[in-house]
């Protein structure tokens, strides 16, 4: 730990003599290293998937209901792995949001520019609690909709509420 916070000052100190900005947090020099090697500062890649990392967005909403752009800054305040990314994880998450049951529309938005996404009422319960599994999701909306579910995907352990029971359960 000491050679550590010996590097960090020399490094600090030669930032200082070549009149280089500083980073907000002095123990980070990722700004620095990141010019002579990119690799140094790579942020991990999260353990979630889209569906996990919209659902723990919408779910730190008060009202459990985010704006597109709401969701994307939530991501992003709390994956930095995304800041050094295109946009193509921005495209991933309005495909997930649109083609994934367990994903709603819960109106307009106050400025109308788009809608409020909040998560089915089906798969709250599995998400509140951090089961984020794609395939279960699909299957307890297609049952809460009375729709037919494949064979080989029907072998749910826990017994599938209907939507207004789902509510009640979580509101006791």
């Amino acid at each position: 730990m000491l050679l550590a916070t010996q590097q960090q000052l020399f490094d600090y100190a030669v930032r200082l003599r070549l009149n280089e900005s500083l980073p907000s947090n002095p123990y980070s020099l990722c700004g620095f290293y990141q010019r002579y090697d990119p690799r140094f500062c790579e942020e991990p890649k999260p353990s979630h998937s889209y569906i996990g990392l919209i659902a723990m967005a919408i779910l730190s909403s008060p009202e459990r209901r985010l704006v597109l752009a709401d969701i994307y800054q939530w991501i992003l305040d709390h994956y930095p792995y995304f800041r050094a990314r295109g946009p193509g994880w921005r495209n991933s998450i309005r495909h997930n949001l649109s083609l994934n049951d367990c994903f709603i529309k819960a109106g307009r938005s106050a400025n109308g520019k788009g809608h409020y996404w909040s998560i089915h009422p089906a798969n709250l319960a599995d998400f509140i609690s951090g089961d984020f599994r794609r395939r279960r999701a699909q299957r307890r909306v297609r049952k809460s909709m009375g729709l037919s579910i494949p064979e080989e995907e029907d072998h749910d352990e826990e017994e599938i509420l209907p939507i207004n029971e789902t509510e009640h359960h979580l509101n006791t």
